[in-house]
C-alpha cells in the first residue's frame, strides 16, 4: 500500500495529542467551552447562543456530537440536540496559533478557522459572520476569548483574482493582503481539527474526499516577507514580545531563501518518525529555529531577549510555589538550566505582573529596537524583489501610517508605554529634575530625597514639565492620588504640579478610536489642551490687584502702566485623529500667537467639534488668564471656519507694547506687528498671509492648484493628489512642509503610478532609514455633480469606519 495511505492516521494521532495538551492547560469550565465550539457551529436553533436567523448555514462535514458535548450543554443549561444536517456548510472547524503549544498560557485566546463550503453566497457568509460575532460575545461572558475567521477553501490555492475575492479586508485581527502563504504555513504547523475533514498538511499530499488541502505552502514568494514583517510590527504595537518571535522567524526563513525549510515540514518529519513528545511542539519549534539562526549569527544579545520573550509568553513561572506543573514544566526547567539563568532573573520575570514603569520602559525599548532591526533586515531582503502583487497599496498605506504614529522620531510626540503583563504602574510619588545643561527635564518614580534618586534611572525625559506630566497621566503612572515634586523647589511649586496633573487627568479619556478612514486622510485635532505658566510664571512678580483686572476688563497680555504680558509660557497638548498625543512648547512675548498659528490648520480640518480646554497654573490671575486664552481659542476656531476662499479676516491683539494683527485665510493663520500703519494697510490690500510661504499671487504655486486641496494640506505627511485626464495624469504633491509641486504624467495608469511611488518610498535606502514608515498618502480628485471632490485612493468606503 502507498505510504501516504497511512498519513491521515498519523496526522490524526498528532491531532489527538494536541487536543489532550490543550485541554490539560484549560480550567474545568474552559474545557467545556472548548468542546462547545464545533457543537455551536453545527447547530442553528434559537435555543443556542449565537442564533441569528433560521436560514443561517450550519453543519460540519462528518460531525457527530457525543457524551462530552452533552455534559458541556448540561453545565451551561443548554439543550443537547444531536443534529445531523442534509447539507453541511463547513468543510471543517480548526483551532490554530498557540493553542495546545508551549505558547498557550492562562490569558491566551483561541483562534478558530471555519473553512466553509465554496458554494456559499455573500448573504450566507454575512449571516455566519454575525453568528460568530455573537458566539464570541457569549464565550467572552465566561472570560474565554474565541475569535472566528471565515476561510474560503480556495482562498490560498486559487488564482490571484480568486484569492482577492476570498480575502477578508485588513482589520485589527485580519492580516488582509499582507501575508498569504506565510499565514497558511502557520495554520498547517499549528492546526487542531475540532471537527470536519483532516487537513492534508504534509508535503506532496495525495487528496481524497475525506481530506482537505488549502494549498501548497512551498509556493511562498520572497516578496511576501515584507508585507508579513509589516503586519507583525503592527501586531507588535500591542504584544511586542509575541511579534518579535514571529518576525525573527521570518528573518531566519529569509536568511535561507530560496532553500528555507519551513516549520510545518520539520514538524511533519518528527511526526512521521513517531516523535509525539514535547519536542514536537509548534511554538517550541519556532524558538529552536530562531536559536539556531542567532547562534549562527553569533548574536547573543538578541538571543537573550528572545529567550525572555519565549519564557514570558509560555507563562510557566518556575519560581512560584503555587505554579501548577503541567506537561511543559519539566522542559522549561531544563531550558532555563541550559540558558544558565540566575534565580534573581527568573524571579523578576515571574513577577512581570507587578513590573513598574521603569522596568517596562527598558523591556519595551529592547523589543522595539530588535523589531525595527529585523524589519530593516527583511526590508533589504525584499528590496531585491517587487512588492508582493497581492499586497493592496491602501493596506500598505494604513499599516505604515499606523506604524509611523508609534515609531515616530518626533521629539514632540508622547510615547505610549505598553503595559505588557503589568497590572498597574501607578506611583504614589514622582519627582521632576531639571537639567539646565541639557535643557531637559527628567522624571523619577520616588520622592525628592537625594538618596532615593541616586543611581536610579529616569522613567521619562522631555523638553518641558508638561511633556513629563502628560506622559505620566496618559500611561497610568500619575493618578489623582500621586504627589508631584520638583527637586530643589518649594512646596508651593510642587503643589502646583500636583494640582495641574489632577486637572489634566480630568480631561483625558482613553477612547482613542482610530478608523481606517482616519489613517487615509490628513490628521486633525480631536482634543486640545493649553497649559499656561506651569514653569514660567510672570504673575509671581506682579503686585497689582486681581479684582481691579476684572472690574476694568483689563488685557492680561498687556497689563498696567508697564504693559506687562502675564503669559510666560504655553504648552499645547493635543490628540489628533491618527491617535498621536503631542506636546508643543511656546514661550516668550508671542507665545499665545505662536500656539494659535500652530493649532489653526488642525482645528480647521476637524470634521467634528474639537474638545478644548485651558489649564492655568499661574500663581495669580489664574481665572483671568484662562478666560482670555480660552476666548482667543474659541475666536480662532470661529474665524478659521468662517474665512472664504478669496478673503482674509483680521483680528487685532495688544501684547505688551506691541499691537499685532492676526490674519486668517484658507491656508491657516499668521500674525504681524501692526505698529506701522502703512504695513497694516498693505497687508489688507494684498489679501493673503505674508507669514505663510506664499509669494505674490501671480507666481503662487497654489493658484494653479484646485482649491479643495488646500483643505487637505497637513504638515508632517507627504500627499499626492491625482486627477485623471483623457491621456494623462495631473499630479499635485505636497511635501512634509506643505511645499507644492505639480507635474503632468502622460499616458499613466493611476494604480501603476501609486505602486511605483510607494515602492520608491518603501525601499529607497536613504528615505527608509530616515523616515521609516512615513510613506505618502494618495488622494483621487473626482468630479461629483460638477464639484471637484477628494477621495482617499483605493479605500473601500463600506468598511472605512472599522477601527484599526
Amino acid at each position: 500500500m502507498d505510504q501516504q495511505g497511512h498519513f491521515p492516521d498519523i496526522a490524526e494521532r498528532l491531532n489527538q495529542v494536541r487536543i489532550a495538551r490543550a485541554l490539560a492547560l484549560l480550567s474545568p469550565l474552559q474545557k467545556h467551552l472548548f468542546r462547545l465550539i464545533p457543537f455551536l457551529i453545527q447547530q442553528n436553533s434559537v435555543q443556542y447562543p449565537g442564533f441569528v436567523d433560521p436560514n443561517t448555514p450550519c453543519g460540519i462535514y462528518g460531525y457527530k456530537a457525543g457524551s462530552l458535548e452533552a455534559q458541556a450543554c448540561d453545565v451551561f443549561k443548554l439543550p443537547f440536540i444531536a443534529t445531523e444536517v442534509d447539507f453541511y456548510a463547513f468543510e471543517g472547524v480548526y483551532a490554530m496559533g498557540s493553542t495546545a503549544s508551549f505558547g498557550q498560557n492562562a490569558k491566551s485566546d483561541v483562534d478558530v478557522w471555519l473553512v466553509h463550503h465554496a458554494d456559499l453566497c455573500d448573504d450566507d457568509l454575512a449571516l455566519i459572520k454575525l453568528k460568530t460575532e455573537r458566539l464570541t460575545a457569549w464565550f467572552a461572558e465566561y472570560q474565554f476569548e474565541v475569535n472566528f475567521y471565515l476561510v474560503h477553501p480556495l482562498q490560498f490555492c486559487g488564482d490571484m483574482s480568486q484569492r482577492t475575492v476570498c480575502q477578508s479586508s485588513m482589520a485589527h485581527e485580519h492580516s488582509g493582503s499582507t501575508q498569504h502563504w506565510l499565514l497558511l504555513e502557520e495554520f498547517y504547523r499549528s492546526q487542531i481539527r475540532l471537527a470536519g475533514k483532516i487537513i492534508a498538511w504534509w508535503p506532496d499530499a495525495k487528496l481524497n474526499p475525506e481530506l482537505l488541502s488549502l494549498g501548497n505552502v512551498h509556493e511562498l514568494p520572497a516578496s511576501e516577507y515584507f508585507g508579513a514583517s509589516l503586519w507583525q510590527l503592527y501586531k507588535g504595537l500591542n504584544k511586542p514580545h509575541k511579534a518579535l518571535i514571529k518576525v525573527l522567524l521570518l528573518e531566519a526563513y529569509a536568511s535561507e531563501y530560496p532553500h528555507s525549510q519551513l516549520l510545518c515540514d520539520r514538524l511533519w518529519q518528527k511526526t512521521l518518525a513517531g516523535d509525539f513528545s514535547t519536542a514536537n511542539d509548534a511554538y517550541y519549534a519556532i524558538y529552536e529555529v530562531i536559536e539556531a539562526y542567532l547562534l549562527k549569527q553569533n548574536d547573543s544579545r538578541r538571543l537573550e531577549i528572545v529567550r525572555r520573550c519565549f519564557y514570558l509568553k509560555c507563562g510557566v513561572f518556575l519560581s512560584l510555589s503555587n505554579q501548577g506543573k503541567d506537561w511543559r514544566y519539566a522542559k522549561m526547567q531544563k531550558l532555563v538550566q541550559e540558558w544558565q539563568w540566575p534565580n534573581s532573573l527568573i524571579t523578576t520575570l515571574d513577577d512581570c505582573e507587578h513590573w513598574h514603569s521603569g522596568q517596562l520602559n527598558w523591556f519595551n525599548e529592547q523589543l522595539n529596537e530588535l523589531l525595527l532591526a529585523s524589519y530593516q533586515t527583511l526590508l533589504r531582503f525584499a528590496s531585491t524583489h517587487e512588492l508582493n502583487e497581492g499586497l493592496k497599496i491602501e493596506e500598505l498605506g494604513m499599516l505604515t501610517r499606523k506604524l509611523h504614529t508609534y515609531f515616530s522620531q518626533d521629539e514632540d510626540q508622547i510615547a505610549k508605554l505598553n503595559l505588557l503583563w503589568s497590572r498597574s504602574v501607578a506611583e504614589a510619588e514622582v519627582t521632576m529634575v531639571s537639567s539646565t545643561k541639557e535643557n531637559q527635564y527628567y522624571l523619577y518614580r520616588q520622592g525628592p530625597k537625594p538618596l532615593n534618586l541616586l543611581g536610579d534611572s529616569a522613567i521619562c525625559k522631555g523638553k518641558s514639565p508638561s511633556a513629563l506630566m502628560i506622559w505620566a497621566c496618559l500611561n497610568g503612572v500619575s493618578t489623582p492620588e500621586t504627589k508631584w515634586y520638583e527637586f530643589g523647589q518649594s512646596k508651593v511649586k510642587s503643589q502646583r504640579l500636583t494640582d495641574a496633573s489632577k486637572r489634566l487627568l480630568n480631561f483625558i479619556d482613553h477612547d482613542w478610536r482610530v478608523s481606517k478612514l482616519d489613517l487615509c486622510q490628513p490628521w486633525h485635532f480631536r482634543k486640545l489642551i493649553f497649559i499656561l505658566n506651569l514653569d514660567c510664571d510672570p504673575t509671581i512678580g506682579w503686585r497689582g490687584q486681581e479684582m481691579m483686572v476684572d472690574v476694568m476688563n483689563a488685557n492680561v497680555f498687556s497689563l498696567g502702566r508697564k504693559q506687562e504680558n502675564m503669559l510666560g509660557a504655553l504648552d499645547a497638548i493635543c490628540l489628533n485623529s491618527w491617535g498621536e498625543w503631542q506636546c508643543h512648547r511656546f514661550e516668550g512675548e508671542t507665545a499665545v500667537l505662536q500656539a494659535l498659528a500652530f493649532v489653526t490648520p488642525g482645528l480647521r480640518r476637524a470634521t467634528h467639534p474639537v474638545d478644548m480646554d485651558v489649564i492655568s497654573c499661574s500663581q495669580r490671575l489664574r481665572p483671568q488668564l484662562k478666560l482670555a486664552v480660552k476666548n482667543l481659542l474659541k475666536q480662532t476656531v470661529r474665524l478659521c471656519q468662517q474665512v472664504q476662499q478669496s478673503s482674509t479676516l483680521v483680528q487685532p491683539l495688544q501684547i505688551s507694547h506691541t499691537r499685532y494683527g492676526i490674519f486668517f485665510n484658507p491656508l491657516g493663520m499668521a500674525y504681524q506687528d501692526l505698529s506701522d500703519a502703512k504695513s497694516f494697510y498693505q497687508q489688507l490690500a494684498r489679501s493673503h498671509l505674508v507669514q505663510l510661504p506664499r509669494p505674490e499671487l501671480g507666481d503662487d504655486p497654489f493658484s494653479s492648484m484646485p482649491n479643495i486641496i488646500q483643505n487637505f494640506a497637513a504638515k508632517g505627511a507627504i500627499q499626492y493628489f491625482l486627477r485623471q485626464r483623457t491621456d494623462s495624469l495631473d499630479v499635485f504633491i505636497l511635501d512634509e512642509e506643505n511645499q507644492l509641486s505639480h507635474y503632468v504624467q502622460s499616458g499613466s495608469d493611476m494604480s501603476e503610478l501609486v505602486n511605483k511611488v510607494s515602492h520608491h518610498y518603501v525601499f529607497d535606502e536613504f528615505y527608509a532609514s530616515k523616515a521609516r514608515f512615513n510613506i505618502p498618502q494618495f488622494f483621487h480628485l473626482v468630479r461629483v455633480a460638477g464639484e471637484l471632490t477628494v477621495r482617499p485612493f483605493g479605500v473601500d468606503m463600506n468598511n472605512a469606519n472599522v477601527e484599526f
